[in-house]
C-alpha cells in the first residue's frame, strides 16, 4: 500500500488505486490507436476496390487487419468500462464498510460505557500499576527510549485515523452506556451527535471550569503583523526581505508547488503566507479589477491545551472542530484564534470582496482553510488540506490529503462528505526507525503525497492540479509573511465569539 494513492470523492462514490486510472488511461490510448489503424486499413481496402481490385493477398490482409484492429479497439473500450465499473463498486463497498464500522464503533462504545461500573476499579488499578512501574524505571535509571518504537508501532497502524474518528463520533454512546441508557435509544440519539458536538461540549465544559480559575481551551483576542520573510523560505523567494517590502515569487505549479510553500510550524516563525498575483486581464486589480491570492497556513505549533501567546495551538484546533457542528448546543463557540488570525491577515494584505483565492493548509491549518472556504464572502476558487481534520463540503473544489497511518485527520470525526476529493496513502515508516512518533503526519510526508498527486493519471486529480497551475496564468507574484499572536489575558466568552 505504501506509495499508492487511493482516490475518492469528487461528488461520486468512485474509489480506486491510482494505478487503476493509469491503466485506464493506457487503454484509452490503445483504443484510439487501434481505431485509427482500423480506419487506415479500411481506407486502403476501399481504395483498392475503387481501382478495380485484383490486389489478391493484399486485399485479404487488409480486410483481416481492419477486422482485428476493430476488435482490439472494442476490447480496449470494454476493459476501460470494466475498470470504471470496478472503481464505482469499490466506492459502494467502501461506503457500506464505513457505515458498518460506524455502527460497530457505536456498539463497542456503548458496551464499554455499560461495563464501566464493573471495569472502573480494575482500570484504576492498572493505571496505578503503570504509574508505579514508570517511577520504578526512573528510580533505577532505566531509559524509556525503548518504549518509543512500541508506542509508534501502536500509533502508526493503517486505519488509525479512521478508528479515532469513529471513537470520537461514538463518545456519546460511551456516556449513554455509562449512565444506563438502553442501546437502541443510544444508537438513535447518536445519529444526531458527532465529533463537532463533542468538541462543543468540551469547550463549554472548559468555560465552566474557567470560573474556577482553570484556564483550559479559553480563547482570546488575536492580532497579526507583517514580518520579514524567514531565511530559507521555499518558493523562490530571494533572501530576507524587510517587513514593508514584498518578496517577488514565481507562480506555484500544481499541488506540490503549493505544498512546498506552506510554512513549517515553528515557534516564533510566521504561520501565514499570502501571495498576490495580477488580475486575469493583466492589470493590478487596483482599479476595481479582480485580484488573485494564494494563502498558505501552517499547522499546530503548540500542543498545550492551556492557551498562550501562540494562537496555532490545541485550543484553536478544538474551537475549529467545534465550530462546524453544535446542533445540540444552544450557543456557538467562538472561532479558533488561528482562523481569526488568517482572516485578519487576508484583510491586512488587501483581500477584498470579489477577489479570488486559493488556500492550502497543513494539519490544523488545513482545517482552517477548509472552514474558510465555506464563507461566501471569501471568493475561494479551490483549496487543499494536508492532513488536517477537515470534514466540510464547500462549494469550491477541496482536496483532502490523508495518510492511513496518521491519527490527526481522524480527530475531526469519521463522516466524510462526497464532495471533496480525498487522496489517501500509507507512509508505512518502520516503527524502529528514529524520528517523530507521528511520522506519517510530518509536513514532508504530505509534500511527497502532493508530488504523487501531480503525477497521477486520475482525471480528477489532473483537473485539480491544472486548476492550481492556471490560477496565476504563469505570472510572477508578491509574497508577504504574517505572524499571529494571541493575548491570553483576555478570554472570549463562548456566547460572544463571532465567527
Amino acid at each position: 500500500m505504501s506509495g499508492e494513492l487511493i482516490v475518492s470523492g469528487g461528488g461520486g462514490t468512485a474509489v480506486a488505486v491510482d494505478e487503476l486510472f493509469a491503466e485506464a488511461a493506457r487503454l484509452a490510448v490503445a483504443e484510439a490507436g487501434c481505431s485509427r489503424l482500423a480506419e487506415l486499413a479500411a481506407g486502403l481496402l476501399a481504395a483498392i476496390g475503387r481501382a478495380g481490385g485484383g490486389a489478391g493477398r493484399a486485399e485479404h490482409e487488409l480486410a483481416l487487419a481492419t477486422h482485428q484492429f476493430g476488435q482490439a479497439a472494442e476490447l480496449a473500450a470494454s476493459l476501460g468500462r470494466n475498470l470504471d465499473e470496478a472503481a464505482q463498486r469499490y466506492g459502494d463497498v467502501e461506503q457500506r464498510l464505513g457505515a458498518l464500522g460506524e455502527v460497530a464503533g457505536q456498539f463497542a462504545a456503548w458496551t464499554l460505557g455499560a461495563s464501566a461500573r464493573f471495569l472502573a476499579w480494575p482500570l484504576l488499578a492498572a493505571a496505578g500499576g503503570a504509574f508505579l512501574g514508570d517511577r520504578l524505571l526512573e528510580a533505577f535509571g532505566v531509559p524509556r527510549e525503548g518504549a518509543l518504537p512500541l508506542l509508534r508501532q501502536f500509533l502508526v497502524q493503517a486505519g488509525a485515523g479512521e478508528a479515532l474518528g469513529v471513537a470520537l463520533d461514538s463518545s456519546d454512546e460511551l456516556l449513554a452506556g455509562a449512565i444506563g441508557v438502553p442501546l437502541h435509544t443510544a444508537l438513535a440519539l447518536g445519529r444526531h451527535v458527532d465529533a463537532p458536538d463533542s468538541a462543543n461540549a468540551i469547550v463549554l465544559g472548559a468555560s465552566l471550569l474557567g470560573g474556577l480559575g482553570v484556564g483550559l481551551l479559553a480563547e482570546g483576542p488575536v492580532g497579526v503583523r507583517r514580518v520579514a520573510e524567514p531565511t530559507g523560505a521555499p518558493g523562490g523567494a530571494r533572501g530576507a526581505a524587510t517587513p514593508a517590502a514584498a518578496s517577488p515569487v514565481p507562480p506555484p505549479v500544481g499541488v506540490a508547488g503549493l505544498a512546498a510553500r506552506v510554512p513549517a510550524p515553528r515557534e516564533g516563525a510566521p504561520q501565514i503566507r499570502i501571495e498576490q498575483y495580477p488580475a486575469p486581464d493583466g492589470g493590478s486589480g487596483g482599479d476595481g479589477g479582480v485580484r488573485r491570492w494564494v494563502v498558505y497556513v501552517s499547522g499546530t505549533v503548540d500542543s498545550s491545551v492551556v492557551p498562550g501567546p501562540q494562537p496555532f495551538d490545541m485550543t484553536s484546533n478544538v474551537h475549529t472542530v467545534a465550530g462546524r457542528g453544535g446542533e445540540l448546543v444552544p450557543e456557538r463557540v467562538p472561532a479558533g484564534a488561528g482562523e481569526r488570525a488568517v482572516r485578519l491577515a487576508l484583510a491586512e494584505a488587501g483581500v477584498q470582496p470579489g477577489d479570488e483565492l486559493i488556500g492550502i493548509g497543513y494539519s490544523g491549518g488545513g482545517a482552517i482553510v477548509a472552514d474558510l472556504m465555506g464563507d461566501p464572502e471569501l471568493g475561494f476558487t479551490a483549496g487543499a488540506n494536508l492532513g488536517g481534520p477537515a470534514r466540510v463540503d464547500p462549494a469550491a473544489p477541496l482536496l483532502n490529503l490523508e495518510h492511513h497511518d496518521d491519527l490527526v485527520p481522524g480527530s475531526g470525526g469519521a463522516d466524510r462528505p462526497l464532495g471533496p476529493l480525498l487522496v489517501r496513502r500509507e507512509v508505512a515508516t518502520p516503527p524502529e526507525q528514529p524520528g517523530p512518533i507521528l511520522t506519517a503526519h510530518e509536513l514532508e510526508a504530505y509534500r511527497r503525497t502532493a508530488e504523487l498527486v501531480d503525477a497521477s493519471a486520475d482525471p480528477r486529480l489532473a483537473e485539480f492540479s491544472a486548476l492550481v497551475t492556471d490560477f496565476t496564468a504563469g505570472r510572477e507574484g508578491e509574497a508577504s509573511f504574517w505572524l499571529a499572536e494571541r493575548d491570553p489575558e483576555e478570554a472570549v466568552s463562548p456566547s460572544k465569539g463571532a465567527r
